[in-house]
């Protein structure tokens, strides 16, 4: 979930279509488009670019991880002509592959999430020497040797490039992360004593009855903000919890909590920092809610 151009852009891993606009005044779908296939207009997993750097200029930055391929898709000419679609591609980086929130740091440094090799927090791709550095591995507890370190690490990451900072929020750790461009931890925000979450005894990943805490992570270039709760998943899918929004500058420090009186699952925030929009995930777009919160 991402706003171009005044346009709320949803990607819908379960819909028909994979992308959707939406006008920020009305809430009502603009467009959708986006097909599974290997063609030009077609995608296969798309994920955008989560850098806060990246909706500059109205250029949606898609990374099509299974084709291992980078497309850009223009938000204005969209805006202009729905029926018009201009999107361009390249050949991008096999190390990119199967990763999960991807950010471009600059013009050789990557971020992401490796979903098949989970040695840290947090993966640096660097395509200058070819090669992926490890961001450090400090969570405040020892994981246990038979655990799956990506279901409890799992979570979520955006970039500011022009800071240097990349943060890092997990969805059972009740805790939020800030590391260098290098990979180097720079400040642990801890809102309760670091511990495991309920692991399920076959197969040690966290249980349903794990509390959730981190939803979702949006970045803008003066602060970042992140959808925390305190409840089983059970309990946000049945509606009967409400999350809070957590706004961060990007040294770490609180500078706004906002209570949302709706349970959503993901969320972007305008470019003045005062209107959240926030949604509550359903397997149609037909049947997406849209919310706007103004603070």
């Amino acid at each position: 979930m991402a706003l171009y151009d005044s346009a709320i852009v949803l990607v819908n891993y379960c819909g028909r279509k994979f992308f959707s606009l939406f006008e920020t005044k009305s809430l009502k779908p603009i467009c959708s488009f986006g097909t599974k296939g290997k063609g030009p207009n077609e995608f296969q997993m798309p994920q955008r670019d989560r850098s806060t750097g990246s909706a500059e200029d109205s250029v949606l930055g898609i990374y099509d991880a299974h084709l291992v391929f980078t497309k850009e898709i223009h938000v204005r000419s969209l805006l202009r002509d729905t029926a018009v679609l201009n999107i361009q591609g390249e050949h991008t980086y096999k190390a990119l592959r199967y990763n999960k929130d991807i950010n471009r740091l600059n013009d050789t440094l990557y971020a992401g999430i490796l979903a098949d090799a989970p040695l840290g927090p947090v993966a640096i791709y660097d395509t200058k020497n070819d090669q992926t550095l490890w961001g450090e591995y400090d969570l405040g507890f020892a994981m246990p040797v038979k655990a799956n370190p990506y279901g409890i690490c799992y979570g979520f990451l955006c970039a500011n490039p022009g800071k240097g900072i990349m943060a890092r929020a997990y969805k059972y750790l009740d805790m939020i992360q800030l590391f260098s461009q290098e990979g180097r931890l720079v400040k642990s925000i801890c809102f309760s004593e670091p511990q495991l979450p309920i692991l399920n005894t076959q197969g040690n990943w966290p249980e349903s009855s794990a509390v959730n805490y981190a939803l979702g992570l949006f970045g803008t270039p003066d602060r970042f903000f992140v959808l925390r709760y305190t409840n089983p998943y059970g309990e946000i899918k049945n509606r009967t919890a409400t999350p809070t929004i957590l706004a961060f500058d990007w040294d770490g420090r609180l500078t706004a909590a906002y209570d949302c009186p709706r349970s959503i699952t993901q969320f972007c925030v305008d470019e003045t920092g005062k209107k959240i929009y926030g949604l509550l995930d359903m397997p149609d777009i037909e049947h997406t809610q849209l919310y706007r919160f103004s603070y």
